[in-house]
């Protein structure tokens, strides 16, 4: 266990910046976006975020998947925004805090973003992401981007059915990694990412996300639970970060949920 990961450290080392301004630190929560959902409720700042050691119920993007959150290994933080944007542009948020993490992680190790919300090391999963909106009338008023990092996790620590499709900076790298360094560096590239979306719009983080996707070209199927919804030749994701197929007609097709599995190359 690192030990210098805690509030006073943190405090000392993002106070400058916007993301980070307050930290909500915990030895454990059920879900740091839940809690984070409710201080943004409670009209919580642009900015705030939350931190937990522990998750004992921390969520996947599909509300029947938990995310493994055991004690003093990982990564679990949710940030507060309220960007001044139409709730139909605050799915672009979950991509722009792909880019940032895959930013992050790709000092440590070759990694790759999954659309929507997953970053590979390889074939298994060492980083996902949760976005909430909380709209007030026709506007937004928040959003919470939760993410979490496999950091310290060894492949005994994973459950036994996650072993073969996750893994940890720990494994990729055979180093123990930093938390402290870590989060600290997360909030500023996600601050650099976001000041990007805000000031040009989220067509300038688009090129730098495909650039991080290892899918772009590929013959994919997108699923829903289970349920094979469409499947084509991916060209990549548009101003608004749907998804682009063409299909077997050669129509372009926009999709803006599921799940992405790769089927074979063009």
């Amino acid at each position: 266990m690192d030990l210098k990961f805690n509030k006073t450290n943190l405090e000392k080392l993002v106070s400058d910046g916007l993301i980070g301004n307050r930290i909500h630190f915990f030895d454990e929560l059920d879900s740091t976006n839940n809690h984070a959902v409710s201080l943004a409720g409670d009209g919580a700042g642009e900015g705030e975020v939350v931190i937990a050691d522990c998750q004992t119920a921390g969520r996947g993007r599909l509300r029947d998947r938990v995310w493994h959150s055991p004690p003093g290994r990982n990564l679990y933080t949710s940030i507060i925004l309220r960007p001044d944007i139409q709730p139909a542009s605050a799915q672009g948020l979950t991509l722009v805090a792909g880019v940032a993490v895959t930013e992050l992680l790709s000092g440590y190790c070759p990694v790759a973003l999954k659309w929507p919300n997953d970053i590979l090391a390889g074939d298994r999963k060492i980083s996902g992401i949760l976005t909430e909106m909380r709209i007030k009338g026709q506007n937004l008023d928040s959003v919470v981007v939760g993410i979490g990092i496999n950091v310290n996790m060894e492949p005994t620590d994973f459950q036994e059915e996650l072993r073969n499709i996750s893994t940890s900076l720990k494994e990729q790298t055979s180093s123990s990694i930093s938390r402290l360094d870590l989060t600290v560096d997360l909030y500023r590239l996600f601050e650099k990412w976001y000041r990007i979306f805000i000031d040009e719009g989220f067509i300038s983080v688009r090129d730098q996300w495909i650039e991080y996707s290892d899918i772009i070209g590929k013959t994919i199927e997108v699923t829903d639970r289970g349920v094979v919804q469409r499947g084509g030749i991916c060209r990549g994701i548009d101003s608004e970060g749907a998804l682009l197929l063409i299909d077997e007609k050669n129509r372009t097709r926009r999709v803006l949920s599921g799940d992405v599995n790769v089927t074979k190359n063009r």
